[in-house]
């Protein structure tokens, strides 16, 4: 009996002290713990008990967000409980979020001609569309007639999570989800309280990007500290110059084709292009699908360079301080005007990714005259497949793109290899010569075989 009363007064003395030595742990070494945890992790962790839910409203938690992998009003959920938190959030990343509505709803069309003629059968000979491919107005009028509302509510949640972070937040990386975001206010917040946004990343949302290049101006205008800007948005010549000169400290960007209404396909021309590799500033460069990437046009760009360097050169021989008194610096810079040196195009850019599908295809020559044109690349991605040259060349055979292929590969690892060394070159260059058919790809093949 004296041992069962002493084995019952020692049980509750242990979980006593394992209590008061949870509890006597530092506030910062809880932070410090917590910070380990994701963010839906974070929120069950508040429901254990006062000190954790009081610990983990500290703001200093919710800096770095990341919202992954979520159905669409699991994210509206989380985005609204941020906002009781009232952060100071400096990154936002949403990626992979989906909504079950969203890709299954269909829309029917109806036949009027039909309709007209059997009136009391209306779904009869109606077709069915996904609510997506419809126009902005009609899928605005389409999720209202069905009472979806989450748009709206992810509206309300990022706007006051970006006015509450509008001093601290920096980068806003939005990807890979399929949520129609273009029927939120997004570009409106990021116009109205990105001022300090270093990094905006929005890309691959099941839509065209920022389909207007008023868009993208009115982001540049108000957006003037961007570094990286990512995403297959509409950037025309105009536009593109405005980020030049809007953008100081610009050092990555994604051009690619947008679609116009009224124009069709548009996309930046090869002086656009150069304008570009004039600012000598990018360091990041992502070309998708432009035509003004073609042999011919890297050939002209590459012989404009050596044109600047020769023009540069003479000037700088015909210089006061190339004359054989040169010594006397501080005579001739009394008299002679100093000339900035101008930064060579191309000569900034350290990575490089390109991909063709419908765009014309680069050559061994385009190739080469590419790496002539960026001569400091420490990167360069390229991806196609052989539909692209087919369509391109005829009479081409699997035999003759293989052969490209292998004289494209060793010419561009010897000139890495030279460049950056045996260890280092493995990791400069990746090709991609057998990437899937897209679907842009296959809707051409489908009007060439239909014409």
């Amino acid at each position: 009996m004296a041992a069962s009363s002493m084995d019952i007064d020692i049980i509750p003395t242990h979980r006593q002290q394992r209590r008061r030595s949870l509890t006597n742990i530092p506030e910062n070494i809880w932070l410090d713990v917590f910070g380990y945890l994701t963010l839906e992790e974070k929120f069950k962790a508040a429901g254990t008990c006062r000190t954790w839910h009081r610990i983990l409203a500290d703001p200093s938690l919710y800096t770095h967000i990341t919202l992954d992998s979520m159905e669409f009003n699991t994210l509206v959920l989380c985005m609204k409980q941020l906002c009781r938190l009232a952060p100071r959030i400096r990154s936002l990343r949403i990626s992979n979020c989906h909504s079950s509505f969203i890709s299954k709803t269909t829309v029917p069309i109806q036949n009027t001609s039909i309709m007209h003629h059997f009136p009391q059968h209306p779904g009869m000979h109606s077709l069915h569309s996904h609510i997506t491919s419809f126009t902005l107005p009609r899928r605005r009028e389409e999720y209202r007639k069905l009472g979806f509302t989450l748009h709206q509510d992810f509206s309300q949640a990022l706007f006051v999570l970006m006015e509450q972070s509008q001093g601290s937040i920096k980068s806003l990386d939005i990807q890979d989800n399929f949520l129609d975001l273009e029927m939120t206010e997004l570009i409106f917040c990021i116009v109205r309280y990105g001022r300090h946004l270093e990094h905006l990343i929005y890309d691959r949302n099941k839509d065209g990007g920022f389909v207007a290049p008023e868009v993208v101006s009115a982001i540049t205008a108000a957006c003037p500290n961007i570094k990286s800007f990512r995403g297959q948005h509409a950037i025309s010549d105009t536009v593109l110059r405005r980020m030049m000169t809007g953008w100081e400290e610009l050092r990555s960007v994604t051009l690619a084709p947008y679609q116009a209404p009224s124009i069709g396909t548009k996309e930046v021309s090869m002086e656009g292009f150069w304008s570009l590799l004039e600012c000598g500033k990018v360091e990041s460069l992502e070309l998708l699908d432009l035509d003004c990437i073609s042999n011919e046009n890297v050939r002209t760009m590459m012989e404009r360079v050596k044109q600047l360097q020769a023009t540069s050169f003479e000037r700088t021989a015909r210089s006061p301080l190339s004359h054989p008194f040169a010594h006397h610096h501080s005579y001739f810079a009394t008299y002679a005007p100093a000339t900035p040196s101008r930064p060579v195009p191309g000569a900034s850019v350290r990575h490089l990714v390109i991909t063709k599908y419908t765009s014309t295809p680069l050559t061994l020559p385009g190739f080469g005259a590419l790496l002539k044109l960026f001569p400091n690349l420490e990167s360069f991605k390229f991806t196609t497949n052989f539909f692209t040259y087919d369509h391109q060349f005829r009479g081409l055979t699997r035999d003759i793109y293989e052969t490209e292929i292998t004289m494209v590969e060793r010419m561009v690892r010897t000139e890495m290899t030279d460049r950056w060394g045996e260890a280092r070159s493995s990791d400069c260059w990746e090709g991609e010569w057998n990437a899937p058919v897209s679907e842009e790809q296959h809707l051409r093949a489908g009007i060439m075989r239909s014409g």
